[in-house]
């Protein structure tokens, strides 16, 4: 049933410009509600111990990508948990926007959620990936909007 939601949602997701990038149904969500887009890194293959969910929503008047973003560490370790979004110009072949956020410490918890505005006017696309601070992201991310 859970997988058959997820589908649905990633079909609907794929219509309206969004969908989750290399992520397999049983572990990640994405999905649209009230028209706020939902989802997380909590995908195989991320870095492990560390995931973002994101609340998003497109602005198509004013050309602009609402979205806040809250990260959780699982693990209290010496390594901390970061995320980053980034903004992909498919003209210039460059990023142009770009937001991370890290924990303070190594220690496991969620940070509070920030909020966070990209321009679409010249953004194609927008990517979420968590990662360790300082030193790796994981290698699928999620789309948050693609034109």
């Amino acid at each position: 049933m859970i997988r058959k939601i997820i589908a649905g949602a990633t079909a609907l997701a794929a219509v309206t410009g969004f969908s989750v990038m290399n992520a397999p149904a049983a572990n990640a969500y994405a999905y649209w509600k009230n028209g706020y887009f939902y989802g997380d890194t909590s995908y195989s293959n991320n870095v492990p111990g560390v995931y973002a969910k994101v609340v998003g929503r497109r602005d198509v008047g004013r050309q602009l990508y609402y979205m806040t973003l809250t990260l959780t560490d699982t693990r209290t370790d010496s390594q901390r948990g970061a995320l980053r979004v980034r903004g992909y110009d498919k003209t210039t072949g460059k990023w142009l926007a770009y937001y991370s956020l890290a924990m303070v410490n190594g220690n496991a918890g969620t940070a509070r959620p920030y909020s966070v505005t990209f321009s679409t006017a010249k953004i194609d696309r927008i990517i979420l990936q968590d990662g360790i601070y300082g030193k790796t992201y994981g290698t699928n991310s999620v789309t948050l909007f693609n034109r």
